[in-house]
């Protein structure tokens, strides 16, 4: 299984399709000491081989290197997904740390696309972050770019190119605040294909190359090592058959599938010191895990994506 863990639904951002600018997070969260104890029963109890650190914004959390450095000692792979505006001076202490695989979030190729899809003018720290992740060695360096009709994927795609990034493209869901709005902003990949070879970009679709969850092509003239283009087709052709992702909150709370509005509440099990308990609550929800329909209730920062 491949675990992914929302550090805080706190974020430092406020997307215009994930956070409305006056959302209110949760009041309280588990102590970084639980939530390190759940990690474990977790990955122990439903044989996780792979740990996600996200958020919200996983770097608004003081014991991120903590966090990474416990990952390391249960998994061989552990990855983060931030926003990369805090990134730049936690990149040595991740690196340290053990961390092994690194995204970041990023939806526009220049300062005036970030600020209208962010809210917030930090496009300049997010670069240099990259840049930096770039010379501590964090190869490959993928880039996640939530696709709405807005989004200029010819210029994206350049900039990976300049950038020496690996670019993936996700399809947006009708989740959270996007809802009611979804269906105007809502991109396929099959257009963001059709916008990018029109640009003059020659792509190639690379099976052998692709994720669990994204679909690689290679660009015309460029190693694959240094960059590629990849789709993650959520909507337009969606992986649930193949999904073994499950995901742990900063409440406690496990989620078999991103459409799991309920999930199984494992913090009593923690607190009365219920191993046994608890261990058969995570593989009880594991041996259960179906999808779980095509709504999400809340947003998205609450269950890390």
């Amino acid at each position: 299984m491949y675990l992914r863990v929302s550090l805080t639904d706190r974020c430092n951002l406020r997307c215009t399709y994930c956070l409305d600018e006056d959302v209110h997070f949760a009041p309280e969260r588990l102590a970084s000491s639980e939530l390190q104890r759940l990690i474990a029963a977790v990955t122990a109890a439903a044989g996780v081989h792979k740990i996600r650190l996200t958020g919200g914004e996983p770097t608004l959390n003081p014991d991120l290197p903590a966090f990474v450095r416990a990952a390391r000692w249960l998994v061989p792979t552990v990855g983060l997904t931030t926003n990369g505006v805090l990134l730049e001076p936690l990149l040595p202490e991740l690196r340290e740390a053990g961390l092994t695989k690194l995204n970041i979030s990023l939806d526009a190729a220049d300062a005036e696309g970030f600020a209208r899809f962010t809210r917030r003018d930090r496009f300049a720290a997010v670069l240099s972050a990259m840049r930096a992740a770039r010379r501590l060695g964090f190869a490959p360096l993928k880039i996640n770019a939530v696709a709405t009709t807005e989004t200029d994927a010819p210029a994206l795609v350049r900039f990976a190119l300049a950038e020496g990034v690996h670019l993936r493209f996700i399809e947006l869901m009708d989740i959270g605040v996007v809802h009611g709005r979804w269906e105007q902003r809502y991109r396929s990949s099959a257009s963001l294909i059709e916008a990018i070879t029109s640009a003059g970009i020659t792509l190639s679709a690379e099976p052998e190359r692709d994720d669990p969850t994204s679909r690689v092509h290679t660009i015309s003239g460029i190693d694959p090592a240094t960059s590629t283009v990849g789709f993650i087709t959520t909507v337009s052709d969606p992986f649930c058959a193949t999904c073994d992702r499950i995901r742990l909150t900063s409440l406690g709370r496990l989620h078999t599938c991103l459409f799991d509005n309920v999930g199984t509440d494992l913090v009593g099990f923690l607190r009365r010191e219920d191993e046994a308990g608890l261990f058969a609550a995570i593989r009880a929800a594991v041996a259960a895990k179906v999808p779980a329909g095509n709504q999400r209730e809340g947003v998205m920062a609450s269950i890390g994506g």
